[in-house]
């Protein structure tokens, strides 16, 4: 059949189930690096010893009543284990520290730590935007200065106004 083409021109659009589970699997990805089932992406950049952290809250749309956990990582990429005092300080939207939560980390070489830190709401707290700050500072004990911190990282979650008190 001389001139004829293999190739067609039938367009098709995506369907409403496959744009869901994409959506859904997306969301799973998340939620299982931010609880470190599976390891963070590499940046192309090798850390120093200073435990790279990565922050992720859940629920993703907290309300007031709700209790919000933060899940926080704390990698190790050098070849030798590594202690680490990790400092989480949670403020509400007029900057009012609400939450602090200070611990050591034993990490073993090129692994990470991931544990949670729950903030308790009630349907009288503040709403609007919560900030999130995270430390780490190498060994087993707090600095005296303030700004020796190895690293640090930050993430914000808006607290939603609950039926009763909207």
């Amino acid at each position: 059949m001389k001139g004829m083409s293999t190739y067609s021109n039938i367009k098709t659009k995506p369907s409403r189930t496959a744009t869901k589970l994409t959506k859904s699997a997306v969301l799973a990805l998340l939620i299982a690096t931010a609880v470190g089932f599976l390891p963070p992406a590499f940046s192309g950049v090798q850390a120093n010893s200073c435990g790279d952290l990565f922050l992720f809250a859940f629920p993703l749309q907290p309300k007031q009543g709700d209790s919000i956990t933060i899940f926080v990582t704390v990698e190790n990429t050098t070849d030798d284990d590594q202690s680490f005092v990790v400092d989480t300080k949670i403020s509400d939207p007029a900057s009012k520290g609400v939450g602090v939560d200070d611990r050591v980390v034993s990490i073993p070489a090129g692994s990470n730590v991931s544990f949670q830190v729950t903030l308790n709401t009630s349907s009288s707290s503040r709403t609007g935007t919560y900030t999130v700050v995270t430390k780490s500072y190498q060994g087993d004990t707090l600095p005296v200065c303030n700004n020796c911190f190895c690293s640090t990282t930050q993430m914000q979650f808006t607290l939603g106004c609950n039926s009763n008190n909207c």
